[in-house]
């Protein structure tokens, strides 16, 4: 863009002789300052002039590769009460490829195994409980309907016989002592005969009577307590049968759920993919290996989708803010030396978080998704990778070189060199990119400053004060803006 100079009629400077004018000014040269001062010579300094650019800034920051979506495994096998989670006994390498239902890992099942064993004897004893508890119904059903459907029928047709014949029998008796009387009128036979028939024709129908009164009570009393009485015992049988199913459920329960463990010691791939270690990437995790404890629901693997990739950059809680979704962004990654990969924000953190990766408790950063508009082969999540943000143009802003800028006592400063030499002066920073930092106050365009400073400032002069910037190191001193 063409911008005026800033004296007064000054010319419009194209673009390109722009650049070329602030290229110019920014390369410096040597100042050499040939008298002496206080009986000392002034040796030359290396400066460049505080000139004025359209800056373009971006925020650099580190991070790691991870897959957009992955699938999580975990371990399933739950913890028992009386054992320290699951040994590994066997572990797939990291990185290796997998197809589904490969083995990625095996957990000691020996315990879970002898539990099984004992459940399987509690299942057979069951089992035997249950085939006798349903063999007492199918008994006790059949007593009743051979009771219901035979007994009855019997005991009836024998006491209708026994009346028959008791009836049979009064009816001779009858007809012997009609006879008698007959006789004994006529004086053939005794008055001690007659006494005598009289006697068993009372007695025979004593017997009718009698059996007559037993037929009533075995129908109406004896057949239904009887019935009472088996169908009690078809109650208690269904009891017990419902008792030793529930029992023998709850020890086949009981057999599958220790089978269903052992089986989850075995873990398996869901689909096709690229086996990665959950807990690889973070220094506190101790990393997964055979002999290692691990416990119920515990992440042990990853399949991610190699298809789409984003970095999880961490930036710095000062330029958090800057950064926007939607921006564009390069991104090295080491495994591709040089190649710069394009990339867009896709995610910020709301707010600063604690960055795990420092021991200083005080750095916060903002967890940043930078998602890469193409994934080139051969890459895997972990991988270390530097994005490049860019934040926008800053028209017209006052620039130094980055090797002028100095940190003391927390405050940003620069050396400028004046007629007698090079003395520090405090500046008020504001954005910065690998090359340049922008100021705010403390200098004015055209003044030469010292690059590459080693030597202890002369004096201080200019502003005591930065503006809105936090006494600690300033995070421009750094690549990261």
């Amino acid at each position: 863009m063409a911008r005026r100079d800033r004296s007064a009629g000054g010319p419009v400077l194209t673009s390109g002789v722009w650049f070329a004018t602030a290229a110019a000014l920014l390369a410096g040269g040597w100042l050499s300052v040939g008298r002496e001062r206080d009986g000392a010579l002034v040796e030359p300094v290396e400066w460049s002039f505080a000139t004025r650019i359209d800056l373009d800034t971006t925020v650099v920051a580190g991070g790691d590769l991870q897959a957009v979506k992955e699938t999580v495994v975990s371990c399933e096998a739950e913890d028992l009460a009386d054992a320290d989670g699951f040994l590994i006994v066997g572990l797939i390498d990291n990185g290796a490829a997998v197809k589904k239902g490969d083995v990625l890992c095996r957990l000691d099942s020996s315990q879970l195994e002898e539990t099984a064993r004992l459940e399987e004897i509690q299942v057979n004893q069951a089992r035997s409980s249950h085939t006798q508890a349903r063999l007492s119904v199918e008994i006790a059903r059949t007593a009743l309907r051979e009771y219901q459907e035979g007994q009855i029928a019997v005991l009836v047709k024998e006491y209708e016989g026994k009346i028959a014949l008791a009836r049979s029998d009064l009816k001779r008796q009858e007809d012997r002592l009609g006879w008698t009387e007959t006789m004994y009128g006529k004086g053939y036979v005794s008055k001690g005969q007659v006494l005598t028939d009289r006697q068993t024709l009372a007695k025979t129908r004593h017997e009718l009577r009698k059996i007559v009164g037993e037929l009533h009570v075995f129908r109406r009393y004896q057949a239904p307590k009887e019935i009472a009485a088996l169908r009690g015992e078809i109650a208690v049988a269904e009891n017990n049968l419902v008792v030793e199913t529930d029992r023998l459920k709850a020890a086949e329960e009981r057999l599958a759920y220790c089978r269903e463990q052992i089986a989850r010691c075995t873990i398996r791939a869901p689909h096709d993919g690229v086996v990665v270690h959950a807990n690889r990437g973070y220094w506190w995790m101790r990393p997964l290996e055979p002999g290692m404890r691990v416990y119920q629901e515990q992440k042990l693997f990853k399949l991610p989708d190699l298809g789409s990739m984003e970095v999880l950059a961490s930036v710095h809680e000062t330029m958090g803010p800057r950064v926007k979704i939607g921006m564009k962004a390069g991104v090295r990654i080491a495994s591709l030396g040089g190649r710069v990969v394009s990339g867009t924000v896709v995610g910020v953190s709301q707010f600063p978080v604690e960055n795990d990766r420092e021991w200083d408790e005080r750095l916060r950063h903002y967890v940043t998704r930078v998602r890469l508009d193409e994934t080139p082969p051969r890459i895997l999540p972990f991988m270390s990778a530097v994005v490049e943000i860019d934040t926008g143009r800053i028209a017209d802003a006052l620039v130094i070189p980055v090797e002028a800028l100095e940190v003391v006592d927390g405050r940003s400063s620069c050396n400028v060199v004046g007629p007698d030499g090079p003395e520090r002066r405090f500046i008020a920073t504001r954005h910065a990119t690998r090359d340049f930092v922008e100021v705010v106050e403390g200098l004015t365009e055209g003044e030469r400053v010292e690059v590459n400073p080693s030597n202890p400032p002369r004096r201080a002069s200019g502003p005591t004060r930065e503006a809105g910037l936090p006494h600690e190191r300033h995070p421009h001193a750094h690549s990261q803006t």
